[in-house]
């Protein structure tokens, strides 16, 4: 059984404490993060005051077999602590008192304790615990309460010992580094090898993507993003790191300045190497090498390591490419290598099989009430579980909110209880889109019959995943451990994004096994990420033949793969494999306007949002086909809201002139004054009602295409104690819904509106709303690019522009504390 806390470190490996084995996992207080669970009750009032600081410092193990909890408090705050009482709440009610007395914790000091847990309490299996730690700030009479919320997961009964995955190693060859640094240009002076090859590559960029080349095209193509990645990463190099300690002894702040460049293409859980250089005892220089993650990337960057780094000496950070997704890129090339793509990759009317398992299923009971009035879900279904499309794959046209999730859960169901002897692979391009995935299923398979499959850099992020996904998962230990035979043999249905489903080979996983194979969220991976599963687990290398049937679910109107490379901007590499095959006359209207669905599906029926909320992108998008099937009760109740420029429309467009302020090295771009009103119409969101209805803050999504007002607005909903509310951008919010949104575009006073003009980008903006759109913005700048000038025609049309000469205040309430968060925000801002 292991341990582990909402929103807060990540687990740590098994250590050997006085002799037994422990899980230990960090459940550091959410203080640490979110800044307003610790509660302080001043002298002579009964009203209780946030902390906006960190105080305590929270860790425990737990040792199944003594039933022993472990529990270590640290003082991370300037003030002396009296911890008086520590309680563990179980079963809502009851509790245990950890730890009752008095002990006098200077700044720093750590106290550990050890008590049994009754079997009741840790018997309970999966489920919530609460944390309770009771202080005083000395020498005054201030009370402190903390509170912390961890998770005591259900043991699962091993299925056999770990598998060692075989090392495999690609590179590319010199004469195409030679040819990249001439930046794929003609040079009299290359190598014969050098030449050659870009003959080659010039030849196959004019004919465009053909089965012939099929295969070498794309090799050549990730080839040059590999030396691309590669190099721009080691520009990011940091002879001589100056870190800063954070809280945490292996995590270190690292200031943007100290890069050479802009660091552009670092993100979040990207490797770092650091160097320790010292001098031994005869003088002679030793590096010791540590690995670690990028942890926290904004104004500053926050590095976690594997162990404690001497920052007092030399340091020299590097930045190493991740080669994982390029070597399992090639290895699906070799795999796709041995068949026809002509049947598979580029299909044409009359060449398909259609072979079908058995006898054609033609009748249904749905899991899904819902399905069973929606004809195209059913039709889709139907022909993906008949395997009508087969060898080629069969795709799932769906644009926003039309149930294209709902129908691939359907249709694994369905071949879950029909073909009873058929394994399935699901996969996605993101892990958000896998738990989504596996937390339906959940609801109909049992726990037995499905395994999610996560890689080593979920770790980090295992106090976001749900519970039930992490039971089923290569984490239910509480870290990452390698999957058994058994966790593939022994269940039906698998889940992993799509790079991950790659490693089934290099496991030694028979991956034949799987019959069908899922690919969500298709239209935003690049054509070569999307081969992964099909070469390393659908193809039969030794029949040379497509083994699985090949399901691709997307939307080619939202956005496509992002590719960093300039010089693959205009290739084949920047677009997907869904739309390329949409383009296909095979997967095209036919005479009568209509699509063969016995290959594809165009689902129809908008089941998230307010009629004018996608009318826009239904005519700009969709030729006007979708309807609107949402229930007016979640998407009518902003109607009439007295903030709307229509009380009629819930969509508004609020014109400011802001300022763009360019970061010196992310060179993204924030708008302070498009900042300030988002957090003003989040403030009022939350004071009271709309249309009757009280928000929370999960109800409310905040979308900005740039990654420094991102950061930007979170500062400021932290300061106003709504840090909950979400932040993010358009590639971050594709495939999700809030109930309001709010959308600051922060070009201002420019003459372009930047990469704002790819109307995918502007289409995933306008569908993520249920009920209420709010978009600020300078119209004039966006009218310069022709999809934004239609969007602010029709929200004129619609009398829904609140422009500069028609703004209003926005009222705060009298109390103490809304003009204290004023001052804040003022400040901030």
């Amino acid at each position: 059984m292991s341990l582990r806390q909402n929103g807060s470190n990540r687990a740590r490996s098994l250590q050997t404490l006085n002799g037994e084995a422990r899980t230990e996992v960090v459940v550091q207080t959410r203080c640490l993060h979110k800044w307003n669970d610790t509660m302080v009750r001043l002298p002579h009032s009964l009203k209780e005051v946030k902390v906006t600081q960190p105080v305590f410092n929270l860790t425990g193990g737990y040792n199944i077999e003594s039933s022993i909890l472990t529990m270590c408090v640290q003082n991370l705050c300037q003030q002396v602590l009296i911890l008086r009482t520590i309680y563990l709440y179980y079963d809502r009610t009851k509790c245990i008192k950890l730890f009752d007395g008095i002990i006098r914790m200077v700044p720093g000091l750590e106290y550990e304790g050890d008590q049994k847990i009754y079997r009741a309490a840790a018997s309970t299996g999966t489920g919530e615990y609460t944390v309770v730690c009771l202080a005083e700030i000395s020498p005054t009479k201030i009370r402190l309460r903390e509170t912390s919320s961890i998770h005591i997961l259900k043991p699962r009964i091993p299925r056999g010992d770990p598998l060692v995955p075989k090392k495999t190693s690609f590179f590319p060859s010199d004469d195409v580094k030679e040819v990249y640094r001439n930046h794929l240009l003609a040079n009299n002076h290359y190598s014969r090898p050098a030449k050659l090859w870009f003959e080659k590559f010039e030849r196959y960029r004019t004919q465009g993507l053909l089965p012939k080349n099929y295969v070498e095209y794309l090799r050549m193509l990730d080839q040059i993003e590999e030396i691309d990645d590669e190099t721009e990463l080691a520009r990011y190099t940091v002879p001589k790191a100056r870190l800063d300690q954070s809280d945490f002894p292996t995590r270190y702040w690292l200031s943007v300045t100290q890069f050479s460049v802009p660091p552009v293409r670092l993100s979040v859980g990207d490797h770092v190497k650091a160097l320790n250089f010292a001098l031994d005892k005869r003088g002679i220089t030793t590096v010791d090498t540590v690995r670690g993650i990028i942890w926290e990337c904004s104004t500053s960057m926050t590095i976690e390591t594997e162990r404690a780094l001497d920052i007092g000496r030399r340091v020299r950070l590097e930045f190493p490419l991740n080669r994982v997704p390029f070597l399992l890129e090639y290895q699906a090339l070799n795999r796709i290598s041995c068949i026809d793509t002509s049947n598979v990759l580029f299909p044409q009317a009359g060449n398909t099989a259609n072979e079908t398992l058995t006898e054609p299923i033609e009748q249904f009971t749905w899991f899904d009430r819902r399905i069973g009035t929606n004809k195209l879900q059913q039709c889709a279904i139907r022909n993906i579980v008949n395997r009508t499309a087969y060898p080629a794959p069969y795709i799932i046209f769906g644009p926003p909110g039309t149930g294209k999730t709902c129908t691939i859960v359907e249709a694994v169901l369905q071949i879950y209880k029909t073909r009873p002897k058929s394994r399935i692979l699901v996969t996605a391009t993101s892990n958000y889109a896998c738990n989504e995935l596996t937390k339906r299923l959940l609801k109909y398979v049992p726990v037995a019959d499905i395994f999610r499959y996560f890689s080593a850099a979920k770790e980090r992020d295992i106090n976001q995943i749900d519970a039930d996904a992490l039971y089923i998962s290569n984490l239910h230990t509480g870290k990452f451990e390698f999957p058994c035979m058994n966790d593939f043999l022994q269940t039906r249905i698998l889940v992993a994004t799509v790079i991950t489903s790659g490693r089934l080979l290099s496991l030694g996983v028979c991956t034949n096994i799987y019959d069908y194979i899922f690919i969500d969220e298709c239209g935003s991976s690049k054509e070569l990420s999307a081969l992964v599963p099909i070469g390393c687990v659908g193809v039969d290398q030794k029949a040379r033949r497509m083994h699985a049937s090949v399901v691709l679910a997307g939307d080619p109107q939202q956005l496509g793969p992002v590719t960093h490379c300039q010089l693959l901007r205009d290739t084949v590499h920047n677009e997907s494999l869904l739309d390329r095959l949409m383009r296909l006359p095979f997967y095209g209207r036919n005479g009568q306007h209509a699509y063969n669905t016995k290959v594809v599906t165009k689902l129809l029926d908008n089941y998230r949002s307010h009629p004018a909320l996608f009318q826009f992108s239904n005519e700009q998008f969709y030729e006007g086909e979708l309807r609107a099937k949402a229930p007016p009760a979640s998407t009518h109740w902003a109607i009439g809201w007295d903030r709307l420029p229509n009380p009629e429309f819930p969509m508004m467009f609020h014109s400011v002139t802001g300022n763009m302020i360019q970061d010196q090295f992310t060179l993204s771009y924030m708008n302070k004054e498009e900042a300030f009103l988002v957090l003003q119409y989040a403030q009022l969101l939350m004071s009271g009602s709309v249309g009757g209805k009280i928000l929370s803050q999960s109800d409310i999504g905040i979308l900005t295409p740039y990654s420094r007002q991102v950061a930007y607005i979170k500062n400021g909903l932290v300061l106003l104690g709504l840090e909950d509310i979400e932040v993010g951008s358009a590639e971050q919010y594709q495939g999700r819904e809030k109930a309001v949104m709010i959308v600051s575009t922060v070009r201002s006073q420019r003459s372009t509106v930047g990469f704002l003009a790819d109307p995918r980008r502007l289409n995933v903006t306008m569908t993520r709303a249920k009920a209420l759109m709010i978009i600020i913005g300078n119209e004039d700048n966006l009218s310069h690019d022709a999809t934004w000038k239609k969007l602010l025609s029709f929200i004129i049309s619609n009398k829904g522009l609140l422009s500069k000469q028609r703004q209003f205040n926005f009222p705060y309430k009298k109390s103490k504390d809304k003009k204290t968060q004023r001052a804040q925000v003022q400040k901030f801002i």
